[in-house]
């Protein structure tokens, strides 16, 4: 019965022809599909991902952000997803909040995000350096700074 579950939850992945392999013979996007069928193999309601995306290469991101998307139609998941990928993230999404400063700055469908007027969400999705948020936290001129510290 454990194996019945285990292959199921693998071919849920695309892996359950990569049930002989060992650790050290996958690659991370392979680790990553593994770590989701373990995820799944109690049938949940609700997963949580913390930066699913990160380190992949663009192939096995796009792969692993499809199989979230397929995974949550599949089976009737809810998942809540925190990553800094946007562009992934707002392809698979049905509901997007972005925090800033410990508060939701905006929140809505993909679209309703993409066409938000707020400038800090745009600087966010468009990954634009100038803006509401800034590069340099809050300091004195380097002038007054650097003629203080002469005696």
């Amino acid at each position: 019965m454990l194996r019945d579950l285990v292959l199921m939850k693998l071919e849920a992945v695309g892996l359950r022809g990569a049930c002989g392999l060992m650790p050290s013979q996958v690659s991370g996007g392979m680790a990553r599909r593994v770590a989701l069928a373990r995820a799944i193999a109690m049938d949940p309601q609700l997963l949580m991902y913390d930066e699913p995306f990160a380190g992949l290469d663009p192939i096995s991101l796009g792969t692993v952000a499809q199989l979230i998307k397929k995974l949550n139609n599949a089976l009737n998941l809810t998942s809540v997803v925190v990553s800094h990928d946007v562009d992934e993230t707002l392809q698979i999404a049905d509901q997007v909040i972005i925090l800033a400063g410990g508060r939701i700055a905006a929140q809505g469908t993909p679209e309703q995000i993409r066409n938000s007027d707020n400038p800090l969400v745009q600087q966010f999705i468009r990954a634009q350096a100038d803006g509401p948020v800034q590069f340099h936290y809050p300091a004195q001129s380097i002038e007054d700074e650097l003629m203080a510290t002469q005696p």
